[in-house]
């Protein structure tokens, strides 16, 4: 039993895969110790575990995880099943990698385009060799509601309103809204449009929070893989188990 953590810039998950398959996941506002221990309370089969982190977290996850578990921390020195070609491989979130591998899995021998729709909205490509090229990071949905708010003097702070379209805004709130959820469309409809320019069979995978959001609003065909994540960080953990050993 394997036991997958994502610690996120604003969320934790976590996930539990059995041979392969995904059987659990959780999303955590908060996490400490005392719910890592609840994890291996209520799942006692767990006998490795890998984590991968976008900020400084507690060093006790670390510890708790190395004494009762085959543990690996996922980092940019850490052997993946992919070619990485990024220039500056210990800047990149370790987010976009596993999600890469996610994506690997999943969709194999084609040209790939991921969109992580979290805190920041990540573009991740990786072409048909299985090599990761880099791709771009844009602020997130929330990012933008809580930008406007910050750096203006009388603009107030909006919660994003998932169902709301319209074009025109006929009042501040609407046209914040507007601006923000209408932008972010048309700013991944451009660059979808622009790789799909470039690159013959590609496949588009989206994931994130706000994967629902951007499916709905999205033309053309896009899969939709809520767990890509904490799919990819499985696929590098089973790696070591394949090989037996894992790196600490």
């Amino acid at each position: 039993m394997n036991l997958v953590i994502d610690i996120g810039n604003t969320r934790v998950k976590t996930g539990i895969f059995v041979k392969g398959k995904l059987v659990k996941s959780n999303t955590y506002n908060s996490f400490d110790l005392a719910v890592l221990k609840s994890i291996f309370r209520d799942n006692p089969g767990i006998t490795n575990s890998i984590l991968c982190s976008v900020k400084k977290y507690p060093a006790a996850l670390k510890k708790f995880l190395s004494a009762h578990s085959r543990f690996i921390e996922l980092t940019y020195q850490t052997p993946v099943p992919v070619k990485v070609a990024y220039k500056t491989p210990h800047t990149l979130g370790m987010d976009r990698l596993a999600a890469i591998c996610g994506a690997s899995l999943i969709s194999k021998g084609k040209n790939i385009l991921v969109i992580n729709a979290g805190t920041c909205i990540t573009f991740d490509f990786m072409d048909s060799k299985r090599t990761y090229r880099g791709g771009s990071i844009s602020p997130g949905l929330e990012m933008r509601y809580k930008a406007l708010h910050t750096f203006t003097g009388g603009l107030p702070l909006i919660v994003p309103d998932m169902n709301f379209k319209k074009l025109i805004g006929a009042n501040t709130e609407e046209s914040i809204r507007s601006g923000v959820q209408q932008g972010i469309i048309k700013e991944v409809e451009g660059i979808i449009s622009e790789y799909r320019s470039r690159y013959k069979n590609l496949i588009v995978i989206l994931t994130g929070g706000s994967m629902p959001f951007l499916l709905k609003s999205l033309k053309g065909k896009i899969k939709a893989e809520p767990f890509l994540v904490l799919t990819g960080l499985n696929v590098i953990l089973s790696l070591f188990q394949e090989q037996g050993t894992l790196y600490r």
